[in-house]
């Protein structure tokens, strides 16, 4: 979600990022391939790509594919969308537990003392919006899936002119926040909508989804290759026309379901609104301070969502989340949280 804040401007070293792609993550740094091994010449393969279309073969490896597609279509929680994920959890976990040992090894002298004020803070609304997220799933498998992970919070110092403002949640469970956002959360509110966020991530399976498509964006870019004889152009129209926009409508996807959960555990969603104003103050300084404007094309390649777009969106919510947390029963809500002690999921 926020790694990606300041790439156009910022040339320093950046934090690992947890959407998977072997985007961010879960670091996930997305290095797609380009087919260089091919050459990049500009010349056309003598491929006869009409007779390979209709080979008796192909015809039945794409009935194939296409019913292993459908077969392996799922719906979003929350949202309902449909969307194409294969990959099993324990592997989601698997590679949650591997980049996690590599964001250790990276910052592992800068991770603040369990002892610190902001773990109690982190803790309770990570609490309170897992419960919510918990107690709303209809799958019951995903909910213990949740419940098994060995959930745990770690807080990165770092210099805020060096690294941007940062936040993630690896699919093992395992939590990072960067000390550079918190003072554009502000308050309690404001960092419920980055993890509620980021939890979001995890409760869809953005990191699954990415990878189960992968194979196939490799397959289209052999069969672009056989036909221009080019790779680059290729790669630049899957990034642009395929992958870019399904990475922003997960972003998207991942502000309604983290909105919904604010609002099932009673913060105020009008925050996540003040939350988004902050960050856009934010990126016009460093915009100033890098004297660039005019970003609408590299917004066409950008894995997130306009900051203005996402505020737009968020207020046309709000209507729905304040009936949803109407009737969430809030003041029950908060009084028994923490009575119950399976409702502390950072208890091990």
């Amino acid at each position: 979600m926020f790694r990606q804040f300041g790439r156009q401007w910022l040339h320093t070293k950046r934090p690992i990022r947890p959407h998977i792609s072997i985007t961010n993550s879960i670091r996930f740094t997305k290095n797609y391939a380009t087919y260089k091994r091919f050459g990049n010449s500009g010349s056309h393969s003598n491929f006869d790509f009409k007779k390979f279309l209709y080979n008796k073969n192909t015809i039945y490896v794409g009935i194939s594919l296409g019913a292993f597609y459908v077969y392996n279509l799922h719906e979003a929680p929350f949202t309902g969308r449909l969307r194409f994920i294969w990959l099993p959890y324990w592997l989601e976990t698997k590679i949650g537990d591997y980049s996690y040992k590599q964001i250790l090894g990276e910052y592992q002298n800068q991770i603040l003392p369990s002892s610190d004020p902001l773990y109690g803070k982190v803790t309770k609304i990570m609490n309170s919006l897992l419960t919510a997220a918990i107690s709303n799933f209809p799958d019951q498998q995903q909910v213990e899936h949740l419940k098994s992970l060995d959930w745990a919070i770690h807080v990165i110092q770092v210099d805020p002119n060096k690294i941007p403002p940062n936040a993630f949640i690896l699919p093992n469970g395992k939590i990072f926040i960067f000390s550079s956002i918190l003072p554009i959360c502000h308050n309690d509110d404001g960092l419920a909508t980055v993890l509620s966020h980021e939890l979001s991530h995890q409760l869809a399976h953005h990191s699954s989804e990415q990878l189960s498509k992968q194979p196939f964006y490799i397959l289209l870019s052999a069969i672009l290759y056989s036909i221009t004889g080019t790779s680059s152009f290729n790669s630049l129209m899957i990034e642009g026309l395929l992958k870019m926009p399904a990475s922003r409508d997960m972003e998207s996807e991942a502000d309604h379901i983290g909105c919904e959960l604010m609002a099932r555990s009673c913060f105020n969603v009008n925050e996540a609104v003040q939350f988004w104003l902050r960050m856009n103050d934010w990126e016009s300084k460093l915009k100033q301070k890098y004297n660039t404007s005019g970003l609408s094309f590299q917004e066409f390649f950008s894995t997130h969502p306009n900051t203005n777009k996402r505020i737009h969106d968020i207020q046309s919510w709000l209507p729905d989340l304040e009936k949803i947390k109407e009737n969430s029963q809030c003041y029950e809500y908060q009084f028994n949280l923490f009575n119950e002690t399976h409702r502390n999921f950072f208890k091990r």
